[in-house]
């Protein structure tokens, strides 16, 4: 088999291919005497049945089985002898003519993984910042528990406070025509947006009337508000606040806290200092690995698959096209879905380029996810959405989900050897750094 291999555009490759008379006639060969063996001809027994005879009756359905066949060993023959690592789906010439007694030659075009070498990668210098927990963190935490286990009180007269519940009724009216009539509408103060205001707007209104009284504001519609025809219209929105219910948090005491499972206000104190760390050491790693992956794409440059770049950005364009409506913004036209494409084009180039470096490091590591891992992440998974790792293991396969799920494992596993390997610098208190080497 003869291959040549031709650049035609970044990380893509023309492939000419021609495939031996000789090749194709023992394909052919191969392809008859199977047929032979299954076909029923009335007056013969099967494999007794003449060559001609199985041509004049199943010649064309031979050709074309023999055909694609033989383009799909060869491409694959030629992927191997030529070391390239195909992305997507190949392109191969349209009107491909096969025909017995003579070589089959075609094209295919397919984009390959860029060619690049990486080095260096080993000893990166990060920056880990100081986790120590502080006391106003540790307050906020103990704030949150009490909160989780507070009584609500209903508030007879007066006005709102944040984190009250508020039971309210909400009009819009467009000059003196009502648009919108809202009845029982609730919220937390604080954790709310009222139409046509912001979080902080939101809550000083809130904050501004008393049971039983009715305030009013002028607002004006976000442009991505549902109704597309009022978008931006101005209007006048009335709240009134028809009950107050107020979190009454349990004092911290000796006695509260054994009632929700610890013996002492120490022991207390101890998890929650546990837990503020736990969460800082979390939100470290994960600055480490911004770190790390800003080092990485800064080491090497190369070319993109042009072909697979598009086609991500238009997945992310959709993908964020669903999640405006979902929120409520008008469906899109095709104006609006090419600007969300070209917004999506360079967080897509990025991902893309980090995904090809920790690929390459993988290789050269041999780093890889085993089955056993794979098990492992599945059992979690069908745990957490209560079903059978059987069952999740056969949707991810049957969604081709599988191989993502095995290659974010390996990129997780890049990852965690790497930032083993940097030589990770902590702050301490004085404000100096020391290696954690």
């Amino acid at each position: 088999m003869e291959v040549q291999v031709e650049d035609v555009g970044p990380c893509k490759k023309l492939l000419k291919i021609e495939v031996p008379t000789e090749t194709v006639a023992e394909e052919l060969e191969k392809t008859y005497n199977h047929l032979n063996e299954t076909v029923v001809v009335p007056g013969f027994r099967k494999g007794r049945v003449p060559r001609w005879l199985m041509e004049g009756k199943f010649g064309a359905q031979v050709n074309d089985d023999t055909k694609t066949a033989l383009l799909s060993e060869s491409f694959q023959q030629a992927l191997k002898e030529q070391e390239l690592k195909p992305l997507g789906t190949p392109k191969f010439d349209e009107g491909i003519e096969f025909e017995p007694g003579k070589p089959l030659t075609f094209g295919v075009t397919v984009e390959v993984h860029p060619d690049f070498e990486i080095e260096d990668y080993i000893g990166l210098e990060l920056e880990e910042p100081f986790s120590e927990p502080t006391e106003a963190e540790m307050d906020e935490q103990i704030a949150y528990v009490r909160r989780r286990y507070a009584n609500l009180k209903k508030i007879d007269a007066g006005s709102p406070q944040e984190q009250d519940v508020v039971m309210a009724h909400i009009v819009l009216r467009q000059g003196e025509e009502v648009y919108r009539d809202i009845t029982n509408h609730q919220f937390i103060v604080g954790e709310h947006m009222l139409i046509g205001m912001d979080e902080d707007e939101s809550t000083k209104f809130a904050t501004s009337a008393s049971v039983g009284e009715t305030v009013e504001a002028k607002v004006k519609l976000p442009e991505g508000y549902p109704d597309e025809a009022k978008r931006g219209a101005e209007m006048t929105l009335a709240l009134t606040v028809e009950e107050i219910r107020r979190p009454v948090l349990p004092e911290l005491t000796e006695e509260w806290v054994q009632k929700i499972g610890f013996e002492s206000l120490d022991e207390f104190r101890q998890e929650v200092k546990s837990s503020v760390e736990r969460q800082k050491r979390r939100e470290a790693r994960e600055k480490l690995k911004e770190q790390l992956t800003d080092k990485l794409l800064a080491k090497v440059d190369f070319e993109l698959p042009e072909d697979i770049i598009n086609e991500m950005a238009a997945r992310s364009a959709v993908r964020r096209s669903l999640a405006l409506r979902q929120q409520g913004a008008a469906s899109e036209g095709p104006e609006d879905l090419e600007k969300l494409k070209s917004e999506s084009r360079e967080p897509t180039e990025k991902a893309a380029k980090l995904y090809f470096i920790l690929d390459k490091i993988a290789e050269k590591e041999r780093i890889f996810a085993t089955e056993e891992e794979v098990n492992a992440r599945i059992e979690v998974i069908a745990a957490n959405y209560k079903r059978s790792p059987s069952q999740v293991s056969r949707e991810l396969e049957n969604s081709g989900r599988l191989s993502e799920l095995r290659a974010d494992m390996r990129e997780e596993k890049v990852k965690d050897f790497l930032l083993e390997k940097a030589d990770v610098k902590k702050a301490n208190s004085s404000g100096d750094e020391e290696s954690d080497k």
